[in-house]
Formats: C-alpha cells, sequence, structure tokens
C-alpha cells in the first residue's frame, strides 16, 4: 500500500510521465574507438600532484570512470572514484577543435568536491579545477579556481 501511494505521488510530481532515457543518437559526432589510446591510463599534474587513471570509456553515453589517487595528506591512503564525461563534435572549418572532457570525485577525507573541465589536445589534458570547500574563513571562499595541465604517466 505504501509503495502504490508513494509511486502514484511520484507519477504526479513527474506529471504522470515516465522518465526517458537519454537519445545518444543525436551525438553531435559519435566517439572513435581511438579514444582508448588516447585517453586511458594514468594521468598526473604539477599543481597537486594527483594521480588520475581513467579505465573505462562508455562509447555509447561518452561516460568515463576510474580512480583517483591523492599523494600526500589524509587522503593519500585511499584511492577515490573517478567518473566523468566525454564528448565531440565535427570540425568545423577556421575554428578550433578539441575533446570535451569533465571529471569529478570526492575527498571525504577533508568533505571537498573537486571537478576539472577542459579538454584532451593531442597529449595533454587542459581543465579547470573548481575545488567545493565545506569550510571557508569567508562567505565568498568556498569554491576555489585554478588551470591544471595534466600529463600521461609511462
Amino acid at each position: 500500500m505504501r509503495r502504490t501511494i508513494l509511486s502514484m505521488l511520484a507519477l504526479s510530481l513527474l506529471g504522470g510521465a515516465a522518465l526517458a532515457a537519454p537519445d545518444y543518437g543525436k551525438r553531435a559526432l559519435a566517439l572513435e574507438p581511438t579514444l582508448k589510446s588516447r585517453l586511458l591510463g594514468r594521468w598526473t599534474n604539477t599543481v597537486d600532484g594527483l594521480i588520475i587513471e581513467i579505465n573505462s570509456i562508455d562509447f555509447t553515453s561518452g561516460q568515463i570512470r576510474g580512480k583517483v589517487t591523492p599523494t600526500s595528506g589524509p587522503a593519500a591512503a585511499d584511492e577515490h572514484e573517478l567518473i566523468g564525461w566525454v564528448s565531440a563534435a565535427p570540425v568545423k572549418e577556421s575554428f578550433d577543435n578539441v575533446l570535451p572532457v569533465t571529471f569529478s570525485t570526492t575527498l571525504y577525507e577533508y568533505g571537498t568536491l573537486p571537478v576539472w573541465a577542459g579538454f584532451l589536445r593531442e597529449d595533454k589534458l587542459v581543465t579547470m579545477h573548481y575545488l567545493v570547500w565545506p569550510n571557508r574563513p569567508h562567505s565568498w571562499d568556498h569554491i576555489s579556481a585554478f588551470q591544471e595541465t595534466w600529463t600521461r604517466l609511462p
């Protein structure tokens, strides 16, 4: 009975419509299998020394998965889940074209949520790093932002 009431409530909140699955057939450009050799593997940056390992790419959705390994501090003892997205679009004449990439994790030891958004160009990931802090001295200081360039590790 309770489940039926909850189901009816959910349907009324959704306007009676079921949530549709994303139509990845509308993707601007299909992801190429060669992306595996370009994106999978271990990466690091010189700003914070984190190591990320991208283990998988779903070529239908563009979802990437892997792990983050902090190299110092309380988080260094733990691997953290990495999740993100990769996308693509056809090259436009007279425009620069890159492969958009995002990824994030939780550094639960600190209560922070780091997010990276950027692009893959040749053999480098160029990202903006946004770090959300739960506690800061000022109300305007909860999000730090800086640029990081990631290089592949052997």
